[in-house]
């Protein structure tokens, strides 16, 4: 029995089959569909993507649902990015947290000084003066806490200019001031500010950021710096200014960055772009008096007070009658002591009246007013006094001139002023060896800062000075200048020497300028040239021909002999090189005519092929005698002819 054969069925996977047909037609789409989400799932940048645009919406539902999951989870990342980012731009984070760290900080200092005036109320709290219980009845009457009371009563002040400065570079953005009248120069000022304000920084220290001037005492003005990021605000205050007004003052401070941070960072230094924040800046422009006191007489004060004028006055008169004597001499003798204290070339160092006598100690300028005669216009007689001085040189006005007049003995016609400034000035006609030692003098005088001759007649030093000026000689060149004829003298560069000008130069005074004197470098240089190349050799072992360590020998000398030629040809002469062959003295003469000449020639040939422009060149050879061999006679030796003799003339400019 047999079974019909049947024909094969087509895979299931078949693309022709039919099963494939109808799987295309039924699920194609979802297969797609399907490629197409597992190529975005596996895509990087798509998912982070995706992760980007759900983020903030996943971060708000989190925080709505589950808060404190959500800050414990974001708390130790992005602590620790906060903490990396300011080590390592802590600049950034300060002026960032500039504008809201201020405020912070004042409500802290606000609450620090609302325990300072708790403190100073109980401190003064069974204060028994006068002054303290008038303060406490103002209290009482105005219902405002006594510690407060004593802080008006204490703290007058008036802020009367404020200076803007760019930190960093120091310029001054806007100055405003209390009285328009009153001219300061505030680029100065500016500049002196930022200057001590660099040196109190390096000096104290200069790597700490927190380390920063912040107060200046100048006479009766304090100056209060408030710095920032950008700028920082200088206030000059005269009086004692409350704490609180530092916090103003950073108010203003803070308020300009806000308002201004562009004009602050970008600033050139012209003022007229600085004008918005002139109304920020009078802001600072404050004042404070004191309230007025009551009007109501206080007669228990009075009561008191008549009480202790009565006793004072009945204790004073019995002391009247007995000391009226003595007290009118020491009011003598005080007012001696003050007259001589202010006495110029004097410093009176202690005085005090001993058994009725005035002793005085200090120091006294042999050239100023004498003690005695000082005490002597106040009525003291020598028997009232008693003097101890030691002598000292005093650098006022009048002792410096009269010590100037001594030490340089002037001539007459010459006459000495010393003007505010320290400056001694002489004028007239004077010999010359005079104004040089007056000028080396003169400020050695304690009290003269500087010396000025312009107004003495020597013509030489003026057209030596004039001629310095003008010519502008180098190192090693000397001026002189005697009775108008000027002689330089000196070693000098040969360009330069050739660049005098063939006339003197139109200086009045000056009638002839030598120069017979110069000498050129070059000459030096080329002397030095012809040392070396005559001290040079090229040794032979055998042969004439020249191997690589003679060739290198050659080049080196060929290099020193084309310099000196053109130092010899900048000088208009001449040199010639001879080049002499030697021999050991072994073998025939003809043969060691042969080697030295060939031996001479290589090296000629070498010297020309090495360097140029080369001099003229001639071959001498040299022979060892014969039955006297040397072999260290086997080289080649150098000789300049006609060495640079002495410079070219260079003639006087009539």
């Amino acid at each position: 029995m047999t079974a019909d054969k049947q024909p094969p069925t087509p895979a299931a996977n078949d693309e022709a089959s039919a099963l494939a047909t109808l799987k295309t037609l039924l699920i194609g789409d979802e297969q797609t569909t399907i490629r197409r989400l597992e190529e975005e799932t596996h895509d990087p940048e798509i998912q982070q993507q995706r992760v980007a645009d759900s983020l903030p919406t996943s971060i708000v539902k989190a925080y709505r649902n589950a808060p404190e999951e959500l800050t414990r989870s974001l708390e130790q990342p992005v602590s620790e990015c906060i903490e990396g980012s300011v080590t390592r731009n802590p600049g950034f984070f300060a002026d960032i947290l500039y504008p809201v760290m201020g405020p912070a900080i004042r409500r802290s200092i606000t609450q620090a000084m609302r325990e300072l005036v708790q403190h100073i109320n109980q401190t003064l709290e069974h204060s028994l003066t006068v002054k303290g219980l008038k303060w406490r009845l103002e209290a009482a009457r105005s219902g405002i806490p006594f510690a407060e009371i004593v802080l008006r009563h204490t703290l007058r002040y008036r802020v009367e200019e404020a200076f803007l400065i760019q930190t960093g570079s120091g310029l001054l953005i806007r100055h405003v001031s209390r009285d328009p009248s009153q001219v300061t120069d505030g680029d100065a000022v500016s500049a002196m500010l930022t200057a001590i304000r660099d040196f109190a920084h390096d000096t104290l220290d200069a790597e700490g950021e927190d380390s920063r001037l912040e107060t200046v005492d100048v006479g009766e003005h304090t100056l209060w710096l408030i710095h920032g990021p950008r700028a920082y605000l200088a206030c000059a205050i005269r009086g004692v200014p409350p704490v609180g007004l530092r916090d103003d003052l950073a108010e203003v401070l803070e308020e300009v960055h806000r308002r201004h941070a562009g004009l602050l960072e970008h600033f050139a230094g012209d003022p007229a772009e600085a004008a918005p924040t002139v109304p920020l800046l009078e802001r600072c422009l404050r004042s404070e008096t004191a309230a007025s006191d009551s009007r109501r007489f206080p007669w228990p004060l009075l009561l008191v007070g008549l009480i202790i004028t009565g006793l004072l006055a009945w204790w004073g008169h019995g002391q009247w009658q007995t000391h009226s004597r003595t007290n009118a001499q020491e009011v003598a003798q005080m007012a001696a002591a003050t007259a001589l204290s202010q006495a110029p070339g004097i410093i009176l160092t202690d005085w005090r009246i001993v058994d009725g006598r005035l002793d005085l100690r200090g120091l006294r300028d042999p050239l100023s007013r004498p003690p005695e005669a000082i005490l002597a216009d106040r009525g003291m007689a020598p028997e009232d006094y008693r003097l101890n001085f030691r002598d000292f040189q005093s650098s006022d006005p009048a002792a410096a001139l009269a010590r100037a007049y001594e030490r340089l003995a002037p001539p007459a016609g010459v006459s000495l002023e010393l003007d505010d400034s320290g400056t001694l000035l002489a004028r007239g006609i004077a010999p010359r060896a005079w104004i040089t030692r007056a000028a080396l003098l003169a400020v050695t005088v304690p009290g003269v800062n500087r010396y000025d001759d312009s107004g003495l007649g020597d013509t030489d030093t003026r057209v030596r000075r004039q001629l310095l000026e003008l010519l502008q000689p180098p190192q090693g060149v000397a001026i002189d200048v005697t009775d108008g004829s000027a002689a330089l003298s000196g070693e000098a560069p040969l360009d330069w020497i050739r660049s005098l000008p063939e006339q003197p130069p139109p200086i009045a005074g000056l009638e002839r300028m030598q120069r017979y004197g110069l000498r050129p470098l070059e000459r030096r240089r080329m002397v030095t040239l012809i040392g070396l190349i005559e001290a040079s050799s090229i040794d032979f072992a055998s042969g004439i021909e020249l191997d690589e360590p003679q060739m290198a020998k050659v080049r080196t000398l060929a290099a020193l002999v084309s310099e000196a030629h053109q130092h010899a040809q900048a000088l208009g002469t001449t040199i010639t090189l001879q080049i002499i062959g030697r021999t050991d003295g072994t073998g025939t003469s003809a043969q060691n005519i042969y080697v030295s000449q060939g031996r001479a020639t290589r090296v000629a040939e070498a010297l020309l092929d090495a360097a140029a422009p080369m001099p003229e060149l001639r071959l001498h050879t040299i022979m060892q005698p014969p039955g006297r061999p040397d072999a260290e006679m086997r080289r080649v030796e150098f000789r300049i002819v006609g060495s640079p003799g002495p410079p070219a003339a260079f003639p006087a400019a009539e």
